[in-house]
């Protein structure tokens, strides 16, 4: 792929990012019934048999024993950290609200990443965040007054927002070494050595509770949100700049606030639309920037 054109990557990265934006609707609608363990122990369960299937029809499972150790630190972050912050996030306030503090991440990975000296500073990028984040800001303001969101909630959320980013900038160089299916499927099964034991503690009481549409929800949020968005947004990582794929993040709060005011008559205001503006014109301005060569084919696999 061409570093001038990466066509597929930025729309693996779009794709990933409306994926992500629905998920928080679905998980919304299924903690009432599924225990938050059990919730991430099946779904990661479902996600790594489908990315295993794909990893060994690809010869893509072997991979070296120091790689396996830097998989198991990167798991610890996410999923594993950032999903626990973030579904008790979801259970405590607005899937929207959830959605756009999330959009924070690429502030915490461009500097992490300046600081670590693998990102230069520059005012395309600088711009873009600061009008993403105040994007977040109208988006965040006017939501502050509608019934559900807490304190609490929002706390929670930021502790996913700063397990993101740091594994965002750890990611880029992981995917140096080993591909994005084996990045995503080592996540994805090395985190149900966590979500195994809490998900075990909650017993089985609840599966006959969930409901066709339930089921049909799990199924989305196993395959699409915890299987195939992680591969794209990893696949996108190889060949873009950590910054510029955090930075899409500003999407997904986008396409939860459409989906609520679409499937849940949440009002869609003014300062909403003014926040979508700003957020969508942000991304752009860092997206424009001249793209980064892609790196280096993994070794391994």
């Amino acid at each position: 792929m061409s570093a001038q054109h990466p066509i597929r990557a930025y729309a693996a990265l779009v794709s990933s990012m409306l994926i992500w934006g629905f998920s928080f609707l679905a998980t919304k609608e299924l903690l009432p019934v599924v225990p938050v363990h059990s919730l991430l122990f099946a779904r990661f369960a479902v996600a790594s048999v489908f990315l295993g299937v794909l990893a060994l029809a690809g010869r893509a499972l072997r991979i070296r024993r120091r790689d396996l150790a830097l998989l198991a630190g990167l798991a610890l972050l996410s999923p594993v950290g950032y999903y626990l912050f973030e579904t008790y996030g979801v259970a405590l306030t607005q899937a929207s609200h959830v959605s756009i503090l999330i959009a924070t991440i690429p502030i915490g990975v461009y500097l992490i990443a300046f600081v670590r000296r693998q990102e230069r500073v520059t005012w395309r990028r600088t711009l873009g965040i600061a009008l993403g984040f105040l994007g977040i800001v109208f988006l965040v303001d006017s939501s502050a007054g509608e019934a559900g969101a807490s304190l609490a909630g929002d706390l929670l959320v930021l502790g996913a927002v700063a397990c993101a980013a740091v594994q965002t900038v750890f990611l880029k160089e992981a995917l140096r070494r080993i591909t994005p299916l084996q990045l995503t499927f080592y996540q994805s099964l090395l985190s149900l050595v966590v979500f195994g034991p809490l998900a075990a503690v909650d017993g089985f009481s609840w599966i006959p509770k969930v409901s066709a549409v339930g089921w049909w929800e799990f199924l989305f949020l196993a395959v699409f949100c915890s299987a195939v968005a992680f591969l794209a947004m990893n696949y996108a990582l190889a060949r873009l700049s950590a910054t510029g794929v955090s930075v899409s993040v500003n999407l997904v709060p986008i396409v939860t606030v459409i989906a609520e005011a679409a499937l849940f008559a949440v009002p869609l205001t003014l300062p909403k639309i003014a926040g979508t503006a700003l957020a969508v014109l942000g991304v752009v301005i860092i997206q424009l920037e001249r793209p980064v060569a892609a790196l280096p084919r993994p070794e391994g696999g």
